[in-house]
């Protein structure tokens, strides 16, 4: 199947954050396994946002458990693009990093190659998570991992950011209100109507998370759109922003807009990421957008949580999840989760001269994922020192709960990365409440989020968008689409606070559709839709 990249962002070496590295084997001599046959064992791990204190007795223990040394080095989300290019300019790359399906072909390059038995011998939990992950699709994603029929890079995907984020709803003032559940777009309309008579003052749609590509996508869900996503309906991939979904789902915007239940001010709130939560708990808002399923849905609430927040400020607040609207005709809301296979870990291409120290690394990358002690070690620190069990539950201390806390103690830090615990470690580190949030919400059948009342974006048995966009003689056509971003978010702002007319929005989609956007879709189904 094919990977949808629906985020906007650099396209050349893009990264989220990368890996761990360095091992052993996982048998219990795995330590001395791993000392003996390397000559040296100082693994180089680039990364962000963490980099631990190697000093820490938690980098201790780490080091001593799989026989290796980790010197990790970490820059801020906005700087790791920059960074890594530069590692690819001067020739010497750290042993371990991350890159993208869609990743320059230079970044493919700097890496190690790679076969599918090594992976099997030497990282056998984390192949075997893949395996199960991926299904009949393995072959494929292989491939996407490949080049010049090379394997260059490997992961067990991304589970927690394929599943749909939950959306919340203050059912306390639904029952002050006397409205039921919202379902469709015209239940909401009835809802917003009651709440801007009840509270003439305030804006039940006030700041909505996640930047430009998320704007108002909770009710752009029930349109069949997304804001800027290629999206595969009808045996086709269409462009949301060239669909008939979005054109209406922008007039019923701009309506609830003039009567007064978007808060004028919403584009320049959500552009700063701490606010939604803000507004939230102080009652600014109906509903919160992006409520992970990793959050609890009922007091007592973890101390530092928006649950906690709201109910300091208003102790009688009730919290339920929400269904993403329809319109009622029987079609599914759209959900555009992340792909699972599009990250992956890439190995310094230095590493085919020491296969032993290649070999050592795969082998401490699958036991840190497949091992609950080594993990819970590795992201939460030490029992009692770091974080405590709580009914069931890993809580974190709140004097470690930062990024600068987490670092002089030597934890978190290989979590900012491509990788996901096996599931047999999530049975054991996820708190009960998350494991029950996924079964009754994404898993069981009934679930208000899963696949059989969503339509999820990426899915194993649909293609979807993995790679660049070429024309036909190589030209790299997604980024001319980048071009016409930053006026299609202002003409999508515009049209909604009536600055532009819906005429306005036609315009633009007929320019747009003829520079470039037709060959753009055109390309996308020639190259992906298979």
């Amino acid at each position: 199947m094919k990977k949808l990249r629906w985020l906007t962002a650099s396209l050349s070496f893009v990264m989220a954050g990368v890996t761990i590295v360095s091992g052993c084997s996982s048998s219990s001599d795995g330590k001395e396994q791993a000392s003996q046959s390397i000559k040296d064992n100082t693994v180089h791990i680039f990364t962000t946002r963490i980099q631990p204190d190697p000093k820490s007795e938690v980098m201790k223990q780490i080091n001593e458990m799989l026989g290796l040394q980790f010197n990790v080095t970490a820059v801020p989300d906005a700087d790791y693009d920059t960074k890594l290019n530069q590692f690819i300019a001067s020739g010497q790359m750290p042993d371990v990093y991350g890159g993208y399906t869609f990743s320059s072909d230079a970044l493919f390059d700097s890496a190690a190659d790679l076969t599918e038995e090594e992976i099997k011998q030497f990282a056998p939990h984390i192949y075997a998570s893949f395996v199960s992950r991926a299904g009949d699709q393995k072959d494929h994603i292989l491939q996407t991992w490949s080049k010049g029929g090379k394997l260059k890079g490997f992961s067990n995907g991304n589970l927690n950011n394929s599943l749909p984020y939950g959306v919340v709803i203050r059912s306390d003032i639904l029952a002050e209100l006397g409205v039921n559940m919202p379902r469709t777009i015209a239940d909401w309309d009835q809802l917003l109507k009651k709440y801007k008579v009840k509270y003439p003052n305030k804006y039940p749609i006030t700041v909505q998370n996640g930047g430009e590509s998320q704007a108002m996508y909770y009710f752009l869900s029930a349109y069949g759109v997304r804001r800027d996503a290629l999206i595969y309906k009808d045996n086709v991939f269409q462009f949301a922003p060239f669909m008939p979904g979005m054109r209406d789902a922008l007039i019923q915007l701009n309506k609830w807009y003039e009567e007064g239940y978007i808060n004028p001010e919403y584009y320049a709130m959500y552009q700063n990421s701490t606010i939604p939560i803000k507004e939230f708990v102080k009652e600014n808002a109906l509903f919160y957008q992006y409520y992970n399923t990793i959050l609890q849905i009922n007091p007592p609430y973890d101390e530092g949580s928006i649950g906690a927040m709201l109910m300091l400020n208003f102790p009688n607040a009730k919290l339920d999840w929400v269904p993403l609207p329809t319109l009622g005709d029987g079609s599914k809301p759209v959900f555009s989760n992340a792909p699972m296979f599009s990250n992956l870990t890439f190995f310094s291409k230095s590493l085919e001269k020491d296969r032993d120290k290649l070999h050592a690394i795969m082998s401490a990358w699958d036991k840190i994922f497949s091992d609950p002690k080594l993990y819970t070690l590795v992201k939460y620190g030490l029992k009692d020192t770091h974080y405590s069990i709580i009914n069931g539950a890993i809580v974190a201390k709140q004097e470690f709960s930062t990024n600068d806390a987490k670092a002089m103690e030597g934890f978190g830090w290989v979590f900012n990365s491509t990788f996901d615990p096996t599931d047999e470690v999530n049975k054991v580190v996820l708190p009960p409440f998350v494991q029950e949030n996924r079964q009754k919400l994404i898993y069981d059948d009934n679930g208000i989020y899963s696949r059989k009342n969503i339509d999820y974006l990426v899915t194993a048995d649909k293609p979807s968008i993995e790679g660049p966009i070429t024309s036909e003689s190589g030209e790299r056509l997604d980024v001319m689409k980048y071009l016409f971003m930053t006026e299609w978010d202002t003409m999508f702002t515009s049209v909604i606070v009536g600055a532009k007319k819906i005429e306005d929005f036609d315009s633009f989609i007929a320019d747009w559709k003829q520079q470039n956007g037709d060959e753009l879709v055109r390309n996308a189904n020639r190259l992906y839709n298979k």
